[in-house]
């Protein structure tokens, strides 16, 4: 058949449906406006923080490390021509507000230091409108707002930092190296280096980030930049403890978590576009069940079955390309929406623009689950007979065996090609396909055995109503196993990540265990130790616990050292495990709350003895016998592992991955630190001596820390959640154009129960109980698969105990329900409204 002809019968195809079609187009439209919504975001995020790459650094290059940087960097940056550099060093401590000569209400700040320039590029938010320096000095700050209104504070009232008095001389509003959206500990205070030297902030154990910005001279680009990068690693020797960055890769942890998180959320919406398919397949085999004799027409006409095939295939690509297009454009408009919705979790100024990558993405993934999800049904055109126009019982036609297994294998390969596609990782993308199989397998068979039980059960004693609605659940067509389907994965999603953000929740912001610490001080030198222990003692303190720190890393592992594993591993996660500064402690019994999996504790008299905890033994591909060497402030120190520990880290209590047996690190360089339970007031009490007795510790308040994490978990999960009710929605979409589908055979049903005297309510009451017995099956299948994933990753994933509430799978079961009763009378209007007579005379 030629083009003209072929698009004349899809038009002319269109225009008999259009209600049915119209539902074909939403079901592709929401599953590609998530896809594509999710790939906007990201990208656009992406996009904004390349075009303003230089301001998210402040500078064209920085090195960085958590330990004091080497003078020969500084000795190769100045011996470059047209380099300007700023020393930063960035650390936690504790700030109070001056009240006649003592400390008044503390609080956590993080504190950054700056010996220079800063920012080199990109503009700091400062009131009033003045330039850095003159703001800072020797004894004057500048602060967030939000530690004024923590310290009932103003400008030019004075606070105490690291025992030292400064005045508040002005507010920090922006940073142009600091997002809105990451995870912070405190309010920022900026300090100038003379006003460090005035604290007791630099001493030995003070977690302490240091860090070198670096502009260049006139406009660099990306070889300049590169070619600096790569001299430095080259003049100090590349150590796997420091890190170089172009501002071309500035923010690397933010990428990175974006990244992770784009491509869960990529499958999740992906989720959403797969169940816009099986409403395909639903809308296209109705459609076709009304188009038999249309089919047996073109078959008597010449039209061979691969022809007729091609027929409907064109008209299911205009109608998807119809549908991605709108949900294209739709969820192109998601990135804006969420900037001035949620301007936390997509801070306006890093929105990208229009993103055509992810718009091309969403267009090419509708098009290509509409054609998989049409295929299995279209092959129906082979058992169509030519001679069903003039014969009504002609035997039908069997498909070839390729054709009709071939088109299911094209769609699982499909499926997986998506999920790759989506989430870029070989093992996630089987993994997702083969999980979503074996779910939608488990909902096929519990809609087949729903269908099996209704015909089956004895209905001598069941109303009228409900005689019917279980009788419309198991007629040919209904489309009971895809509504059931649907949206029971729809319910899932949003059920599961309902459940686990809440337990997440309740476990952070929830009340500690009665006898954990509410509170940790870090950074006690020893020598203070006796009087921050007297303090604590005065103000009641419980659960007192305190312990030695050293801090080391570790050079080699089984003669093999450290930079030699580093330089085989690829993520930079793994390299962590093994570059991080090292918390060692030693004790003559196991900490409470730890106990030994293998091997014995202090047994040994002819080596160094260290136990190491189960899960860090694994990253570091360590057991009983291997032998570790750490770099204790540049002296060697060899330890060979005799036990493994399991620690139960939601005690709270002071635990670590590293314990040494008594004696061996006795006469390193150390720091303590402690643990005990107080009450808020106490706290207060105690965090203002610290201000000015021992500026150096740092207390960290526990529910605070756990509260702010809870919330910014919540931004997380809220945009989990509301890309998982895409996935109802669509499963919605999919029950109202199954309805839709079959408004000619309702319409009849209608005008028949009308016919025998029942009333329009009472049709739709019918029809009501059989949209209800779907919601409910799909509701409760949902919301049982939600309880037992919740449970998985709590247990499993999450180590949390999953203390779930044994009603969620009853209220999505209602939820569902309710759901389904809407969308299927919605679509069901139409039928309803038609009077019998008309439907009768055809």
């Amino acid at each position: 058949m030629k083009a003209v002809g072929a698009w004349t019968f899809v038009l002319r195809e269109a225009r008999g449906a259009r209600g049915r079609l119209a539902f074909f187009c939403v079901c592709i439209a929401i599953g590609v406006a998530a896809v594509v919504g999710v790939a906007s975001v990201s990208s656009a995020l992406e996009a904004g923080m390349r075009s303003r790459s230089r301001e998210l650094l402040a500078a064209d290059l920085s090195v960085s490390a958590r330990r004091e940087l080497p003078d020969e960097l500084f000795e190769l940056l100045d011996a470059k021509a047209g380099l300007e550099r700023t020393q930063v060093r960035e650390l936690a401590t504790m700030a109070a507000r001056e009240e006649n000569g003592e400390p008044g209400g503390a609080r956590l700040v993080e504190l950054k230091v700056l010996d220079g320039i800063y920012p080199f590029y990109g503009e700091l938010g400062l009131e009033p409108a003045a330039p850095l320096a003159e703001l800072l000095g020797p004894e004057r700050t500048v602060v967030a707002p939000e530690l004024l209104y923590a310290l009932e504070a103003e400008v030019g009232d004075r606070i105490f930092l690291g025992g030292a008095l400064f005045e508040i001389a002005g507010l920090v509003t922006d940073e142009p190296d600091r997002l809105d959206f990451s995870l912070t500990l405190g309010p920022r205070v900026l300090l100038s280096a003379e006003g460090l030297e005035r604290t007791s902030l630099t001493g030995v154990g003070n977690r302490v980030r240091h860090k070198v910005l670096v502009k260049l001279a006139g406009d660099t680009d990306s070889e300049a930049l590169e070619g600096l990068k790569g001299s430095l690693e080259d003049e100090l020797g590349d150590p796997t403890w420091l890190s170089i960055q172009t501002h071309e890769a500035a923010q690397p942890g933010i990428r990175r978590g974006l990244d992770r998180f784009a491509r869960f959320l990529g499958l999740v919406a992906l989720l959403s576009l797969l169940l816009g398919g099986i409403g395909v397949a639903q809308v296209v085999r109705t459609w076709l069940a009304a188009s038999v004799r249309d089919v047996a027409v073109l078959r008597s006409l010449g039209l061979r079955s691969g022809e007729v095939l091609r027929l409907y295939l064109a008209q299911v690509l205009s109608l998807a390309f119809l549908g991605s297009f709108a949900g294209a454009a739709l969820g192109s408009l998601m990135p804006f929406a969420l900037a001035r919705l949620a301007p936390d979790l997509a801070p306006p100024e890093l929105i990208g623009g229009f993103q055509p990558l992810a718009f091309g993405r969403g267009l090419v993934l509708g098009l290509a689950i509409a054609l998989l999800f049409s295929l299995p049904p279209l092959t129906a055109v082979w058992r169509v007979p030519p001679a069903l126009v003039l014969r009504a019982e002609a035997a039908p036609l069997r498909a070839p065996r390729w054709i009709r297994y071939g088109s299911l294998a094209v769609l699982v390969i499909g499926i997986f090609g998506s999920a790759w596609l989506q989430a870029e990782d070989l093992l996630i993308a089987a993994s997702f396909t083969g999980g979503l199989l074996a779910l939608g397998l488990v909902l096929v068979l519990a809609a087949w055995l729903v269908i099996f039980l209704v015909r089956r059960i004895p209905r001598g004693r069941l109303s009228p109503h409900l005689v019917q609605g279980l009788t419309s659940l198991a007629r040919p067509g209904a489309g009971t196993v895809g509504a059931i389907v649907a949206l029971g994965l729809g319910v899932l999603v949003v059920a599961s990540m309902a459940l686990i953000e809440t337990r997440l929740e309740d476990e952070l912001s929830g009340s500690l265990p009665d006898d954990a610490p509410s509170s940790f001080l870090v950074d006690i030198q020893p020598d203070q130790w006796d009087g921050v222990r007297t303090l604590l003692t005065e103000q009641n303190a419980e659960s007192l616990d305190s312990t030695p720190v050293v801090m080391a890393r570790i050079s080699s592992i089984d003669e093999r050292s450290v930079d030699d594993i580093v330089a085989n591993l690829e993520e930079r996660r793994e390299r962590w495990v093994f570059t991080r500064e090292q918390r060692l402690t030693w004790g003559a019994e196991l900490p409470r709350g730890n106990r030994l999996t293998a091997g014995a504790l202090w047994e040994r008299e002819d080596v160094n003895e260290v136990s190491v905890e189960v899960e860090f033994a694994e990253n570091l591909g360590v057991g009983i016998g291997s032998t570790l060497v750490f770099d204790v402030q540049g002296i060697p120190v060899e330890a060979t592992v005799t036990s493994l520990r399991e620690v139960e880290w939601e005690s709270f209590s002071i635990n670590f991955f590293l314990l040494f047996e008594p004696g061996v690190l006795d006469a390193a360089p150390q720091f303590r630190i402690a643990a005990a339970r107080l009450e808020e007031p106490q706290e207060d009490e105690v965090e203002k001596a610290l201000v000015t007795g021992y500026g150096n510790v740092t207390l960290l308040r526990l529910r605070p820390i756990l509260k702010r994490i809870a919330e910014f978990l919540g931004r997380l999960s809220a945009a989990i959640r509301g890309l998982g009710s895409f996935t109802i929605l669509a499963g919605i979409a999919i029950l109202a154009g199954a309805v839709s589908a079959t408004q000619v055979r309702r319409a009849r049903e209608v005008a028949l129960w009308k016919t025998l005297g029942v009333t329009r309510r009472g049709v739709a009451l019918l029809f009501a109980v059989e949209f209800l017995i779907i919601g409910l099956v799909a509701g409760t299948l949902g919301g049982l698969a939600a309880q037992a994933l919740a449970w998985g990753f709590l247990e499993h994933v999450a180590e949390l105990s999953a203390d779930l509430p044994w009603m969620s799978p009853v209220f999505a079961a209602i939820a569902a329900s309710l759901l389904a009763l809407l969308a299927g009378l919605g679509a069901s209007l139409r039928a309803l409204a038609v009077r019998p007579l008309e439907t009768l005379r055809g």
